[in-house]
């Protein structure tokens, strides 16, 4: 299954037709720029918006998400979009994220600032996709990484947990597996995500309205979302780190590798911990992946009975996943 090609692809095509990297020059005369810049602007257009493709649509069937969702507007929870413009003030549970792609400045060594921006723009739609089809609310843009919620009024606790770390787990998945090797091919070392993630109970969260007039934001105040990025800056490359709440909700330690320092000591004796999660493995074991005959992960949906899926919309992910494919065919 291939959710993230039509990214891929105009991150491929750009690249490919970068006037730097075909000339290995900086001394670009302005034609050449025009020229570039309305190829630029033609690709963008390739760029998946509301509209999903054919295998999107298949991979939202198969988790249960309408093929038809629209996108949450940008940092408008909508349990809580009341709040703007007021000083009221209301405790509710949140997971808050925080995942971005590092060293991404070396783009700019290699390519121009065109190719680069539509680089980003590619990777932020790609990641705005995996965070609405798993129920969460795209807070806000930072270059080329995101701040996000997961839960709300109406949301189970575990399964926005679920939710959570399924969808920087995809995120985590297209730079690392789609991405790195053409990065790689081109020039470009060492491109990787980082992601944090945290959850702070209904009496650790407050939400409110911050800033004056249109000048804010409807947003909270937590330790656990102020953990966060701080977790982010604590992974490994490809990496996500969680905190102990969500470790706990989510009742699976196998997943979880606590790190020998703390991220937070509350100075009375109680000390806050963190977590590497192994994504992959979680990825595989919730069936959203496979690993294929030379043993790379491959995002796909398994084919193993579920009464909300229906088994049309998942024979033609597990056909393209030939290893898998193979094991649910024979016991036909």
């Amino acid at each position: 299954m291939n959710i993230f090609d039509n990214y891929k692809n105009v991150i491929r095509k750009a690249v490919e037709n970068d006037p730097i990297k075909s000339k290995q020059t900086f001394s670009l005369n302005e034609s050449l720029l025009d020229r570039n810049r309305e190829f630029l602007s033609s690709l963008k257009n390739e760029l998946p918006g509301r509209e999903l493709s054919e295998d999107m649509k298949t991979l939202a069937r198969g988790m249960g998400v309408a093929v038809t969702f629209d996108y949450q507007p940008l940092g408008s929870h909508p349990d809580f979009i009341h709040l703007k413009g007021t000083d009221m003030v209301e405790e509710h549970w949140i997971i808050s994220g925080f995942i971005d792609v590092k060293k991404s400045t070396r783009l700019f060594n290699r390519f121009t600032k065109g190719t680069v921006r539509l680089i980003t723009e590619s990777i932020i739609r790609a990641s705005i996709l995996a965070v609405n089809l798993c129920g969460g609310y795209v807070h806000r843009v930072q270059g080329d990484g995101l701040m996000v919620y997961f839960g709300g009024k109406s949301i189970d606790k575990k399964k926005a947990v679920e939710d959570a770390l399924k969808s920087f787990s995809m995120i985590s998945y297209f730079v690392k597996n789609d991405l790195k090797d053409f990065f790689e091919e081109n020039g470009v070392q060492d491109i990787h995500t980082r992601a944090g993630l945290d959850l702070g109970h209904t009496n650790q969260v407050d939400w409110f309205y911050s800033g004056v007039g249109d000048s804010g934001e409807v947003t909270t105040c937590s330790l656990h979302t102020s953990l966060a990025p701080k977790m982010q800056a604590n992974a490994d490359d490809n990496g996500m780190v969680v905190g102990h709440n969500i470790a706990t909700n989510l009742g699976r330690p196998k997943y979880f590798e606590q790190k020998t320092k703390e991220i937070h000591d509350y100075e009375d004796g109680r000390l806050y911990h963190q977590y590497n999660f192994d994504w992959e493995r979680y990825l595989v074991d919730i069936g959203l992946a496979v690993q294929n005959h030379a043993g790379v992960l491959v995002l796909t949906l398994n084919a193993f009975p579920d009464p909300k899926r229906d088994s049309r919309d998942l024979y033609p992910i597990a056909s393209k996943s030939k290893p898998y494919f193979s094991r649910c065919t024979q016991g036909n």
